[in-house]
């Protein structure tokens, strides 16, 4: 009998690490899942240091460490990160900023208001900024 629970204890331990192992495998794969789909979804309409830093900047907003959250082109900004306003102002500014792109003088963050609400909309008024000839080098 003893011999019998000691085995049951010893198949349960075993299959606790087994699952926590999983569960890890499976974490570091959704990690790298988030950051590769939102590359996808847009990958040849846009650079690629500007689909890096627009995910960046959303998974931090949300709270996000890693690069596993997922960020979808028909997010609505106000909605999903609370960006209206100079919270988006802010928002182009610094993603244009940490790249090396030429940040948008005042009358074209004015057009922010009109233009953009979804991802895909920010990506869109983004993308002149991050052409080769007005990225700093």
């Amino acid at each position: 009998m003893r011999l019998t629970v000691i085995v049951a204890v010893v198949v349960l331990v075993i299959g606790l690490f087994a699952l926590i192992r999983a569960q890890r495998i499976n974490q570091a794969s959704i990690e790298r899942d988030g950051l590769s789909r939102f590359r996808d979804a847009f990958r040849g309409r846009y650079p690629e240091l500007l689909l890096s830093q627009v995910y960046a900047y959303l998974a931090e907003r949300h709270g996000a460490v890693g690069p596993h959250y997922i960020v979808n082109p028909n997010d609505i900004l106000e909605q999903e990160y609370g960006l209206i306003d100079l919270d988006l102002e802010d928002a182009v500014l610094v993603i244009a900023d940490r790249a090396g792109a030429r940040l948008p003088r005042a009358n074209e963050l004015d057009e922010l208001k009109v233009k953009v609400r979804s991802v895909d909309d920010l990506l869109r008024y983004l993308e002149p900024f991050f052409r080769p000839e007005v990225v700093k080098g």
